[in-house]
């Protein structure tokens, strides 16, 4: 499995999705959730070219119905190692007949992962290689260890945000896009505690949030994983119902369609439009400590 390191952390992903799967400090600690199938089996999956869901699973362009999956499908494809050194590795994708099928549009995905003292930083790149303007959103899922170490409790731990914020929350319904419904998160706050009523309604979605940056902090021992997303305009966060020892923060371009909405990919809340020949690029750092 490819593998970088720095003087303070080591990480690995794999081929599968280009996905994370260990961000390792160097006194031992695993800070990545490591894909137990009885809570989530999965580590920090890539959302591509949705986020969540859409209404029906399917949308619409130049008058053809397609069909896309809980968070798209790039998670499930082999990409290629294209690039790999001792700090740095690099994955790319490019469009196939199965991919055209579902999403009809040629592009080339690239995701980086560059590490340097207890930073690791997540790069992306998709360029359009296609002949025609390309419309997708994209976003990380990786989820912590909560706790990071024995010592400490689920209930140590708060959600701290950059900023004091008062900002709703949106909710989701059984059918994995927004309900329509929301509430206050947070009223002049930049902080709460990870309990098990938090998650009781869901996954906590933010669209109006000023902070850019988010950290999982305990009270007790002061371990950490802070996430700096300069540019994401949306943030999911999600654990399961129930004391499950694992927080997923997610820096997202783009978010779940409202229920009943447009299933014109074109119109889409969030929809990034890329035309021909342009490259988007993204980055977002983990620190750990």
């Amino acid at each position: 499995m490819p593998t970088i390191k720095s003087d303070k952390i080591e990480v690995s992903a794999k081929t599968r999705g280009a996905e994370l799967t260990s961000i390792k400090s160097k006194d031992g600690t695993e800070y990545l959730w490591q894909a137990d199938p009885a809570f989530w089996p999965k580590h920090s999956p890539l959302l591509f070219p949705i986020i969540g869901s859409i209404p029906d699973k399917s949308y619409v362009f130049e008058g053809k119905t397609y069909h896309l999956e809980n968070h798209g499908f790039i998670w499930t494809k082999e990409f290629k190692l294209a690039e790999e050194k001792a700090d740095y590795m690099r994955f790319e994708i490019t469009e196939s007949e199965e991919t055209l099928a579902v999403y009809p549009f040629r592009f080339t995905l690239s995701v980086g992962y560059r590490v340097k003292g207890d930073v690791l930083s997540v790069e992306y790149q998709i360029k359009n290689s296609d002949s025609k303007t390309i419309y997708f959103s994209i976003g990380a899922h990786p989820g912590f260890r909560v706790p990071a170490q024995m010592s400490d409790k689920r209930e140590d731990y708060d959600i701290i945000f950059e900023k004091k914020e008062t900002v709703k929350r949106y909710f989701l319904n059984k059918d994995n896009v927004l309900s329509g419904e929301s509430e206050f998160f947070l009223k002049d706050s930049d902080r709460t505690e990870i309990n098990r009523e938090l998650f009781e309604k869901g996954a906590i979605v933010l669209k109006e949030h000023k902070s850019r940056s988010v950290s999982l902090k305990s009270r007790k021992s002061g371990r950490f994983v802070k996430l700096d997303f300069k540019g994401f305009p949306c943030l999911g966060i999600w654990s399961p119902k129930g004391d499950t020892p694992f927080v997923c923060v997610e820096p997202w371009y783009g978010v779940m369609p409202l229920a009943g909405s447009t299933q014109d990919i074109t119109k889409k809340e969030g929809i990034i439009t890329l035309e021909k020949g342009k490259v988007f690029s993204s980055v977002y750092n983990i620190t750990v400590g």
